[in-house]
């Protein structure tokens, strides 16, 4: 069993993985990797007894906002059903998003007691803070519990000051602590329209219920595209404001149906703002607080309905989960694999860069040349569709993996050299993805040049690796301990080396590789 080092520990806390601060979600995969040994039936059990505590405290909610108990199971495990889900739970690397909101979900149960009583909540406080770091796009939790307690004592401000003083410390300082890390990397570079804003909105409304699409990654579609889906939204905010008026009366129901929807809004924001490159067009692990707040004010709104119509209810949620059956069954082999996964998303003709990037990393993790080959080939065909900055990424990312996928195969050493005459000649600012593509390049080339007996040409690439930080923590150590060792520095060889057998301690290469130049550091 692989131990969990002090510089794993430390670089999970001050790094960030693909642009998102998420320390104690790789913390918590480390320990999962250390208890299980990689087996993913491990990591798949936890991921579903983290659903199942999703659920339970959504359901203790539902009881808190005064829904009936039945209802509350029934929505409960309607919002379970959802084969929206299926991604959230199905994809171990979404640990985050279950964890994130399986702490959210449970401050949310104790901040509504206790506010209910007049107290503040020093542990929801201390668990919104945790959120955080699971997964970022719970930092507006605190504006809901803010509404909340607006909604109880709206003219009372000093009362108000005291309930939400500790979860307004909490996200500030978690807001500030993530902002520090990595919040600049959570913007895309292509912005949506505000109709896109709004339509994202929307189709997240509709989805909650009854997902229109359940197209798992892209194509990140603008308004224009996804009116159908944004039409089913509006028709569902609409029936629950209508719903909030006939149940609560005008006034009461337009604080209620208000309140519902400014922290829908709220709590889209980190979606929304993430960008077009992003998949938030149709994934629901975007929106896993939205879709449980959607459910919230459908019981709140309705309960004088479900105690009314306690059979059509009954007709109307067995129908539901129906659907959810049949969707869940349609699109099940999509989500059993990430090759499926990314290949159906990059299918599509309009799908961004980020589908490609994915297909082309799963074929790296796999060791796969035809998926490498072929994320390179749609690189390329995809190109001449695109503005001249984006284009140059395409062009450079698919010259790359073209070249990548039959060096990586083995026995080709003819393709080797040709990788590494590429990275001398390619436009590598331009490369998409650089930190996963280019590390294995590098590597791939500078072995070849070394066996070939071209050391000053495999110096220089290592060099350049480093001076651009290619790679993650693992891949830049080990090439600084190549980069000692040809140079004759011993030290940054065994330093480098040492940190990377800490970063992967079963890894057989670093542990030689370290051996031999402690040796030779000895005999000097």
């Amino acid at each position: 069993m692989d131990k969990i080092s002090r510089i794993q520990v430390h670089y999970n806390l001050t790094a960030n993985l693909q642009g998102v601060y998420t320390p104690l979600t790789a913390l918590w995969l480390m320990i999962d990797n250390a208890v299980f040994g990689g087996a993913p039936a491990g990591f798949h059990l936890v991921n579903l007894l983290l659903y199942g505590g999703c659920a339970a405290m959504l359901c203790l909610i539902m009881r808190e906002l005064r829904i009936p108990p039945v209802a509350a199971v029934v929505l409960t495990l309607l919002w379970a059903w959802n084969p929206c889900k299926i991604e959230t739970v199905g994809w171990i690397a979404e640990r985050k998003g279950l964890a994130s909101a399986f702490l959210a979900f449970c401050a949310m149960r104790l901040f509504l007691p206790a506010c209910r009583r007049g107290r503040p909540s020093w542990s929801a406080a201390l668990l919104t803070f945790a959120a955080f770091f699971f997964k970022p796009w719970v930092l507006p939790l605190p504006g809901v519990m803010a509404v909340y307690a607006w909604m109880l004592y709206p003219r009372d401000f000093r009362k108000l000051q005291n309930l939400l003083g500790p979860v307004a410390a909490a996200g500030i300082l978690g807001a500030a602590i993530v902002s520090a890390v990595t919040f600049s990397e959570l913007s895309g570079s292509q912005k949506p329209e505000a109709a896109d804003y709004a339509g994202l909105l929307l189709r997240y409304a509709g989805a909650a219920f009854a997902p229109l699409s359940l197209n798992p990654l892209h194509p990140a579609a603008g308004f224009a595209r996804m009116w159908p889906e944004a039409l089913w939204g509006a028709a569902v905010l609409g029936c629950l404001w209508a719903a909030g008026f006939a149940n609560f009366g005008p006034k009461r129901g337009l604080r209620l149906s208000l309140a519902f929807t400014v922290s829908l809004a709220g709590l889209a924001l980190p979606v929304l703002s993430s960008g077009s490159f992003t998949n938030t067009n149709y994934a629901d692990r975007y929106g896993f607080l939205l879709s449980a707040l959607l459910w919230c004010w459908a019981g709140v709104a309705g309960s004088c309905w479900f105690r009314r119509f306690p059979r059509i209810s009954a007709a109307a949620a067995a129908l539901l989960a129906g659907g959810y059956l049949l969707a869940g069954y349609v699109y099940a082999e999509t989500f059993s694999d990430a090759r499926l996964l990314f290949a159906r998303a990059a299918a599509e003709p309009d799908c961004p860069a980020k589908a490609i990037d994915g297909l082309a990393l799963v074929g790296l993790n796999r060791n796969d040349p035809g998926l490498v080959y072929e994320a390179g080939t749609l690189f390329l065909a995809r190109a001449a569709l695109q503005p001249a900055p984006v284009r140059r990424s395409y062009e450079a990312a698919g010259a790359l993996l073209t070249a990548l996928a039959p060096a990586m195969a083995g026995g080709n050493p003819a393709a080797e050299r040709k990788l590494a005459s590429l990275l001398e000649h390619l436009d590598l600012p331009a490369v998409y993805s650089p930190t996963a593509f280019l590390a294995r390049a590098w590597g791939i080339a500078a072995a070849r040049l070394l066996r070939d007996g071209e050391k000053a040409r495999a110096l220089r690439m290592l060099e350049c690796q480093l001076e651009r930080g290619d790679g993650g923590s693992y891949e830049l150590a080990f090439a600084s301990g190549l980069y000692g060792y040809l140079t004759g520095d011993r030290e940054r060889a065994v330093a480098g080396w040492k940190k990377a057998l800490m970063l992967k301690p079963g890894d057989e290469r670093a542990r030689l590789n370290l051996k031999n130049a402690e040796a030779m550091h000895g005999s000097e």
